[in-house]
């Protein structure tokens, strides 16, 4: 946990507008965290403890990260982050298999919500990747 703080630190310490940088992420953690609390709180997800896992809230600030970088291939087609949407709750499964969340809904139940919401999501979160971008 302390080197995903920190490797989050670098990249804010790295970019050269961080005003811009939070513009972009914000939305996006902001829109992942409260689905995916929503989801915990709705009994979709166990996280085995009380509290939403502050691992999770790690992972939502690292992902909008790299939309506009590692996956900027998104924003060049309007149908590439809804298939990709399609396929990103496999996250989950993998997840699960590794004992990091427990689905009490199955697997299938569970993507058949995850699915649609990540096909909406993802290219929500792209497009507030882009905002800055287009603007500059």
């Amino acid at each position: 946990m302390l080197l995903t703080v920190a490797l989050i630190a670098f990249h804010y310490a790295a970019v050269a507008d961080i005003r811009s940088e939070l513009n972009r992420v914000l939305p996006c953690a902001a829109l992942g965290i409260g689905v995916d609390f929503t989801l915990a709180m709705t009994g979709v997800y166990d996280f085995g403890g009380p509290l939403f896992p502050l691992w999770m809230v790690c992972l939502w600030f690292v992902f909008p990260t790299v939309l506009p970088r590692a996956m900027a291939f998104l924003s060049e087609s309007r149908w590439r982050p809804i298939v990709l949407g399609a396929i990103a709750p496999a996250n989950y499964l993998a997840g699960a298999k590794f004992g990091a969340v427990t689905l009490p809904l199955g697997d299938v139940t569970t993507m058949l919500i995850l699915v649609p919401l990540w096909m909406v999501m993802l290219p929500l979160m792209v497009k507030f990747s882009q905002r800055e971008l287009a603007a500059a």
